[in-house]
């Protein structure tokens, strides 16, 4: 008994730590922008698990078909933002789910100015397929995403800039294998988004235009999450997380044939993450509260900004029909 106390009152207490960080987070806004490519809210729910993520235990290991819905919310200095899910399982090896993004508010400096907006971002299509492996209480799966460019990329705040997606069509693909006892669970993924060109043309007269075209930095994550039963409904979650940037790049090109030119955005670097959360078991609500935590910030180009905000996560998934842990 005094053991149980001993580890709800620890587990508490790192619920309190926090949502104190998210209580600092809502309340440091403007205060300085980082260089953090997960303000474009699309990769950060894809690498955070949920817990329906993580492979079902031995004996519960086939999963049901039906409707389902998960929510993503997320608070940094300079954003918040939220994302529900709803998803449909046509058979346990197939689900398809849409991603739809609503900025509660983003944040931008301009030289000691603050712009900010909200509204609807970049919606995302996910289409996957599982498949168990011989192991007991494994799986691997194979997704395909697509990024629609349903976000206002020329949302303005005055006369500063504030746009809420990239104007593009991006995919990104991703390959994760899981494997879950009953008190333990192992999670690793390897995402890789492609960025389409944003292209803008310009009318200069007399039937001439000029075509400028930016293209975002490809991105490479690889991830490895952890979880362990501490209670008989709780899971203590920790994970570690790698980004790899591309450099991006722009192209002018002239419609009278003038000689068109391309430069390197210099948009590379390395970014680590660490990823330390707890979970509750609710029968067919699986809650998380937890934290991103930027640990390296290694960005090739020397003049950019290499702080980057410590993100406050709270994740959930519900599926009505499907059988989870503490039913």
């Amino acid at each position: 008994m005094q053991r149980m106390l001993g580890s709800g009152a620890w587990i508490w207490g790192l619920a309190l730590v926090i949502l104190m960080t998210a209580g600092a987070a809502w309340g440091q806004e403007g205060e300085g922008e980082g260089g953090d490519p997960y303000k474009d809210p699309t990769m950060a729910p894809l690498i955070v698990p949920a817990a329906e993520e993580f492979a079902p235990a031995p004996e519960a290991d086939k999963a049901l078909t039906g409707a389902g819905v998960g929510g993503y919310f997320e608070v940094t200095s300079d954003q918040k933002a939220g994302l529900l899910t709803p998803s449909y399982r046509f058979s346990p090896a197939f689900v398809l789910k849409a991603r739809l993004p609503l900025i509660f508010d983003r944040t931008l400096h301009y030289f000691g100015t603050d712009a900010s907006a909200g509204g609807l971002g970049d919606v995302v299509l996910d289409a996957e397929y599982a498949r168990p492996l011989s192991a007991p209480g494994s799986v691997v799966r194979l997704q395909l995403s697509a990024k629609l460019p349903t976000g206002d990329e020329e949302k303005m705040d005055g006369v500063y800039a504030v746009p809420l997606g990239t104007g593009t069509l991006d995919l990104i693909g991703r390959a994760q294998y899981a494997r879950s006892t009953p008190t333990h669970g192992l999670l690793a993924s390897l995402l890789y988004r492609r960025n389409t060109p944003n292209e803008t043309i310009t009318d200069l007269g007399g039937g001439d235009t000029r075509t400028f075209e930016v293209t975002g930095a490809d991105q490479l994550v690889a991830t490895v999450f952890g979880r362990k039963l501490v209670g008989a409904k709780w899971w203590l979650n920790l994970g570690l997380g790698a980004t790899l940037l591309g450099d991006g790049k722009s192209k002018t090109t002239w419609s009278d044939g003038s000689p068109g030119s391309e430069a390197d955005l210099q948009m590379g670097g390395t970014l680590v993450d660490l990823y330390p959360g707890i979970g509750y078991a609710l029968g067919r609500l699986s809650p998380f509260l937890g934290l991103r935590v930027p640990v390296v910030t290694d960005y090739d180009n020397e003049f950019a900004d290499d702080e980057r905000d410590v993100a406050v996560v709270f994740q959930f998934s519900w599926r009505p029909t499907r059988l989870v842990e503490g039913e």
